[in-house]
């Protein structure tokens, strides 16, 4: 085996096992303020992430959903979070989570299912959104994001459903978005065509 490869084949394992999946998991909980408990069975010294609470595993035993919508939780979303790189799902909305949206979301490239609605995210949605190639819905509505539209999200050939609504977006609307997608709320750029209906997919 060439040695390359052999590394590559290494930091694959590597980025893929349990104990870095329990690592980064952790340290999107070191992050969050969780008045209720819901994330105290996210022990560190845990072997097995994929027995905690909100997070759904595969038969792999690969963290593939973070789920935890409405329980009230705060703080920042770590950046660790783009190292749990196979997951398809990310349901945080309706919780009081602030500060920017980390860039290094743009590394889950399994994702599918984005939803950070009706928080207190702030600043730019990061470029890297535009790498997240599976990505069929997203929903950032009912936050304090600002600047433009990612010129890259046109780039989400897969994406059916978009929500942007009620935040502080400005600048030109990407000629190719969601083949559904919400835009109101947004004075410096809802003057038209602030959102386009078409049949939406179901997901399960």
């Amino acid at each position: 085996m060439e040695a390359p490869f052999f590394f590559f084949l290494l930091l694959l394992l590597v980025s893929s096992s349990p104990s870095t999946a329990r690592l980064s998991s952790y340290g999107i909980k070191n992050l969050l303020e969780d008045p209720h408990g819901v994330l105290k069975s996210w022990d560190q010294n845990s072997v097995d992430p994929c027995s905690w609470a909100l997070i759904t595993c595969s038969p792999d035993s690969l963290v593939t959903t973070l789920e935890a919508p409405g329980q009230h939780l705060s703080g920042l979303l770590a950046p660790s979070i783009g190292d749990l790189t196979n997951l398809e799902t990310v349901l945080l909305q309706n919780n009081n989570i602030s500060g920017p949206i980390p860039a290094e979301i743009g590394k889950l490239a399994n994702l599918k299912r984005l939803d950070l609605s009706s928080n207190q995210f702030r600043g730019e949605i990061p470029s890297s959104v535009g790498h997240l190639e599976s990505l069929q819905y997203l929903r950032l509505n009912n936050n304090t994001l600002s600047g433009p539209i990612p010129s890259a999200s046109a780039n989400l050939s897969h994406l059916v459903f978009l929500d942007l609504s009620y935040n502080n977006l400005s600048g030109p609307i990407p000629a190719s978005l969601a083949r559904r997608y919400n835009v109101v709320g947004n004075p410096l750029i809802c003057e038209q065509d602030c959102y386009r209906m078409a049949p939406m997919a179901m997901f399960h």
